[in-house]
């Protein structure tokens, strides 16, 4: 039973780990892929939007 268990657990522990790693891996990739996509200006104007209104009043 107790090694039936353990078997159970190392097989439910090797599959959380590979998820964790793959969200890591994911995350990653987005965070770098974002990061490109602010460089180029007219990508940056459509993502941020104190970008299009640094430099406006609100005030007339």
């Amino acid at each position: 039973m107790t090694s039936q268990y353990n078997e159970r657990f190392r097989r439910f522990a090797n599959r959380m780990e590979k998820g964790i790693m793959i969200g890591i891996v994911v995350c990653a990739i987005l965070l770098t892929i974002g990061e490109m996509l602010i460089q180029y200006v007219p990508a940056r104007v459509l993502l941020i939007e104190t970008e299009r209104l640094e430099g406006v009043s609100k005030l007339p």
